[in-house]
């Protein structure tokens, strides 16, 4: 282990140096992540494990599987670490399985935006027969995103008994923060020139993350798009006529507002409720309010294209008047059946004219 140790650090101190060159600030530096990660670790041949009070060996090559939870700080854009802890399962001769966690601490070392080398101590429990180990890897990192972040690695680690042993794994990072990206390199300016703002947003070219937004649309200090969240809310009443629930000519103009909105945003359902007025008996009316909810949701369904488990209907008979049954014109507006959606979403925040 006295080596293998020696070595590691020898390494990743000679790249560091080599290293710096390449290593390019990032706006990573002072941000946490976590995320999930997993992957097959090959045993050492020598492993045991303890199954029913019995010693057993491994069936060798990447006959183990982990899956876990890392979370780490990126203290400078080069140095950072994280801990981790995942759960172990590994094939047995003549026996089912055996099962463990690993969990340990690396120091993290960025040679380039993608390329990065770790190193640290773990404590890997398997089948009983619990060992510390030193842990080498290297990986590569791919952003997808302002906040998430892809990564492959492999590495060996070696114990205080002398078991060597390899493992693969890939998984995702979330950075909390502003964006976990690199900023990009400013083009190379004349010497002497004045600082240029191409896309016209008042941040200038050389600290423009998001180069060429429209003028209409308020930036942050990155020149970036600013957004703010808006409720989006669609409104649906259609009256009918006394004891019908015969949908009115001219309102299906309305149905179709209702299937455009529900088409564009396909992850909301609706629910329509039907009502009456007060004239005859609630057994009668609480059927008559359904047949108008229904009639109103097969139209949505038969003439809109809208899908039929996005759409349900229920029937109040008389029980929730809009307005008090006093009168012709009141108990008019109460033959109705109603339909209310909200939806909230991301917008761009535009300057004030």
């Amino acid at each position: 282990m006295n080596r293998i140790a020696a070595v590691s650090f020898a390494v990743i101190a000679g790249l560091s140096v080599t290293g710096t060159a390449f290593a390019q600030t990032s706006s990573e530096e002072g941000q946490w992540y976590i995320g999930p990660r997993l992957g097959p670790l090959g045993t050492d041949s020598d492993r045991v494990a303890i199954d029913n009070n019995q010693l057993r060996t491994f069936k060798g090559g990447f006959d183990s599987a982990f899956y876990g939870l890392e979370a780490g700080f990126q203290f400078t854009p080069e140095w950072g670490y994280r801990v981790y802890y995942d759960y172990l399962r590994g094939d047995l001769h003549n026996a089912d399985s055996a099962d463990g966690s690993i969990y340990g601490v690396d120091l993290m070392y960025n040679f380039t935006d993608s390329v990065y080398g770790s190193i640290g101590i773990n404590n890997t429990d398997l089948g009983d027969v619990s060992n510390r180990f030193l842990r080498v890897g290297a990986g590569y990192r791919e952003q997808l995103n302002n906040n998430w972040q892809l990564f492959v690695e492999g590495g060996v680690q070696q114990s205080d008994g002398d078991l060597t042993e390899f493992l693969l794994m890939t998984g995702l990072r979330y950075y909390f923060g502003e964006s976990a990206s690199p900023a990009p390199a400013p083009a190379p300016a004349p010497q002497q020139a004045a600082p240029v703002d191409s896309d016209g947003d008042g941040v200038m070219d050389a600290n423009d993350r998001c180069p060429n937004t429209q003028p209409t649309y308020k930036v942050d200090q990155y020149g970036c798009v600013m957004y703010s969240n808006e409720t989006i809310t669609h409104e649906l009443m259609i009256n009918f006529a006394f004891d019908s629930a015969v949908i009115p000519a001219g309102e299906k103009v309305e149905i179709k507002e209702t299937a455009d909105f529900l088409k564009e945003f396909p992850q909301l359902d609706i629910r329509i409720e039907g009502h009456t007025d007060s004239i005859g008996t609630v057994e009668y009316n609480q059927g008559l309010s359904e047949r108008r909810a229904k009639s109103v949701g097969q139209s949505l369904i038969s003439d809109f294209g809208i899908e039929q488990e996005r759409v349900s209907t229920v029937g109040f008979s008389e029980n929730r008047p809009l307005v008090p049954n006093t009168s012709p014109e009141n108990r008019a507006k109460n033959r109705r059946i109603e339909a209310k959606m909200s939806i909230t979403k991301e917008v761009p925040v535009k300057e004030d004219n």
